[in-house]
């Protein structure tokens, strides 16, 4: 069986998780940092770099993406427009462009549209990418204090596989 190459994006405005999925062989994971410049347009040219140089090294057919909230603050719109550019730039490239809720999302990985992104990312190394249990933040002792940012980082990743797997369940 021939599997399509999914680019997962969790698209973000100072962080942006890839990942890189062709069945169940993860091809690719990292997260982009996405340094503020002194315009708008800059954010919004790192991650177009940054999904570009991902769709050239590992040539997708899908482009998948968490589909961003729509909320009345600037960052909110900044995120709606990385958005819009980084799907139209991968239909310009003839590729298909998947957008999925963050509840379809976690529907479809963890069986639960309410799910934690750790209770995500911990059945996504438990259904196959035991590669990245190292990279699963602890659960914080009390729920109220909630994630460091430092602890944060890599469920930008975790989000982006799990928008691939939800892509992949899709066209399967």
């Amino acid at each position: 069986m021939l599997y399509k190459t999914i680019l997962g994006i969790d698209p973000g405005t100072k962080e942006m998780g890839l990942a890189v999925l062709r069945g169940q062989e993860l091809l690719y994971f990292g997260v982009q940092r996405l340094r503020n410049g002194t315009r708008p347009y800059d954010v919004i040219g790192q991650a177009r770099r940054a999904v570009l140089g991902a769709i050239e090294r590992h040539s997708p057919q899908v482009v998948a993406m968490e589909a961003p909230f729509n909320l009345p603050t600037k960052r909110a719109h900044l995120l709606n427009v990385i958005d819009d550019e980084l799907r139209q730039r991968s239909e310009e490239l003839g590729l298909e462009v998947v957008e999925l809720t963050p509840m379809a999302v976690r529907a479809a990985v963890a069986d639960n549209p309410r799910a934690t992104k750790i209770d995500v990312a911990e059945r996504l190394v438990r259904d196959g990418f035991s590669q990245l249990q190292e990279l699963i933040p602890k659960r914080p002792k009390r729920a109220a204090l909630g994630l460091r940012p430092k602890d944060k980082y890599w469920l930008h990743m975790f989000d982006a596989l799990a928008v691939a797997v939800a892509a992949g369940t899709r066209s399967a």
